[in-house]
């Protein structure tokens, strides 16, 4: 079963911004930050290896008197206004917004385990073609399932967020 929008703010499951919307089966999550992933990491059957030097920071510029980010073509790790706190029974999933969709512009995402929590969530932003996007623009929306409890909560290394690995270092 998806929950409703009030159902996950109610539970506390997203811990919204002043730029989240509710939408009819999920909500809607804003761009915090841009950052332009120029290089692969090293991923090992155990462990992830992320280097902050294939991490390149995006600026905005003035678009229309709108703080924006003029994105080329590439790949992006996004961080989000929003963080979560996701209880035993829920999962869940990130899918880009239709009006972001229609740029052609995808939204690429994980499961959303279990236990996970984080102040910020964060996920990769594929750009095909030039985008421009506002900074605390609404990007994609999460959605939760409800399913059965599991065994074990999350607590990988990438527990507190998408710069988990400063915190390992």
């Amino acid at each position: 079963m998806l929950l409703s929008a009030k159902q996950i703010l109610d539970k506390g499951i997203i811990v919204p911004s002043e730029h989240s919307k509710a939408a009819q089966v999920g909500i809607d999550l804003s761009l915090a930050n841009v950052e332009y992933i120029l290089g692969g990491s090293v991923v090992y059957k155990d462990t992830t290896h992320i280097n902050p030097d294939f991490y390149e920071s995006v600026p905005t510029a003035k678009v229309d008197g709108k703080d924006c980010w003029i994105l080329e073509p590439g790949t992006y790790a996004i961080t989000f206004n929003e963080g979560c706190n996701i209880p035993e029974n829920y999962t869940g999933f990130i899918l880009h917004r239709s009006s972001l969709y229609r740029t052609g512009t995808q939204i690429v995402s994980p499961v959303w385990d279990p236990g996970y929590k984080t102040d910020q969530m964060g996920t990769v932003m594929v750009v095909n073609v030039k985008l421009i996007i506002e900074k605390n623009a609404r990007a994609c929306q999460i959605l939760f399932h409800e399913n059965s409890s599991v065994d074990e909560l999350y607590d990988g290394q990438w527990q507190g967020g998408t710069n988990a690995w400063e915190k390992a270092k």
